[in-house]
């Protein structure tokens, strides 16, 4: 019989193997960090046995279910045959048959293992409260600046940056997705969480000035209210710097080209129609600097202008070059102890 063992029990252990029994898209939604993705059935097997289900009855799933398993076994056995030395912690959505199945096999066949009560439900739940009661620690300093003057960059530099766009795979615009696959909200707050155990217990914390949601995924009340409450830097670049910036972060596959075609008609009214038409014709013609020129000044500096003058800023930091601008904003830290 496999015991079974709550979600933070499991997170507990230093020399296991985490087994996520889902299918391949649940796994890519969100999963315990660190595991591997073992599925019982692959996305459309789920759904043929969720069709099954609830067309004819629970027992004529399990059956197709099973008839379906055997051609799964060398695969799972691979994934776990050189880690005979660890405890293998299988689980699946909510700690039922996926995950007993085959947690089962392997207990048969002499590894250690353990089933995780609840599945991954548990762990989002889990996730959830820890966010939910995290006490943040360090101070904040927020970096603030129209767009492309640099921001990420600088947050890269930094040991101590927690970098909430790169968390959602989002740059918080319209075109924020653009060469992204951006996170749902399951993921970020699993990715949050870890980041901020990591740096709570330093001074302070460098993030990028953000709004409540950034995509489709939302900050944290308590993370939200400490970056308003923290200290402000206005980060400031050359504007031929920031349009080149700007052709190098977005115009760099065709991917992303095809994305910008596709995104510039839905910009708000702050652009005329017939200047949206203008950008993809520049876009079409391969002069991406003048398309990115009007971006910034007829469309992102107009928008986001008004946010900037409602911020109390602490200090100013020049982003034309880049390692000065760290060695500044690591004096600026130095003053906030």
């Amino acid at each position: 019989m496999v015991k079974k063992v709550s979600v933070v029990e499991a997170l507990d252990f230093k020399n296991a193997l985490l087994l996520d029994a889902r299918t391949p898209q649940e796994y890519a939604e969100d999963h315990i960090l660190g595991a591997i993705n073992v599925p019982l059935l692959d996305d459309q097997e789920r759904h043929e046995i969720g069709i099954i289900y609830k067309q004819y009855s629970r027992e004529k799933a399990i059956e197709r279910g099973m008839e379906l398993f055997p051609a799964k076994i060398p695969s799972i056995y691979n994934a776990v045959k050189d880690h005979r030395n660890k405890i293998i912690i299988v689980y699946c959505a909510r700690g039922g048959m996926r995950s007993g199945i085959i947690a089962s096999l392997l207990e048969s066949i002499g590894f250690k293992v353990l089933q995780v009560e609840g599945g991954y439900k548990s762990f989002r739940q889990y996730i959830t409260d820890q966010l939910h009661n995290f006490k943040l620690k360090p101070k904040i300093i927020c970096l603030y600046g129209l767009t492309c003057t640099g921001k990420t960059k600088l947050l890269e530099q930094l040991p101590n940056a927690l970098n909430l766009e790169e968390l959602a795979q989002h740059r918080g615009s319209l075109y924020g997705g653009v060469g992204l696959k951006p996170n749902a909200q399951k993921r970020f707050e699993n990715l949050l969480l870890q980041r901020l155990r990591e740096l709570n217990h330093l001074q302070h914390i460098f993030v990028e000035g953000e709004s409540r949601r950034i995509g489709k995924v939302e900050i944290p009340s308590f993370l939200f209210k400490a970056m308003k409450h923290g200290m402000n830097v206005v980060v400031k670049r050359d504007f031929e710097l920031r349009a080149a910036a700007g052709v190098e972060e977005y115009f760099s596959s065709l991917e992303k080209i095809r994305e910008i075609k596709e995104i510039t008609p839905q910009l708000r009214e702050i652009i005329s129609n017939k200047r949206k038409q203008e950008i993809i014709t520049l876009i079409e013609n391969g002069n991406y600097q003048d398309a990115t020129r009007i971006l910034l000044k007829e469309y992102y500096d107009v928008l986001y202008a008004h946010t900037l003058k409602n911020v109390r800023f602490d200090f100013e930091v020049d982003n034309n070059d880049l390692e000065k601008a760290i060695t500044k904003l690591k004096e600026i830290e130095k003053k906030t102890i």
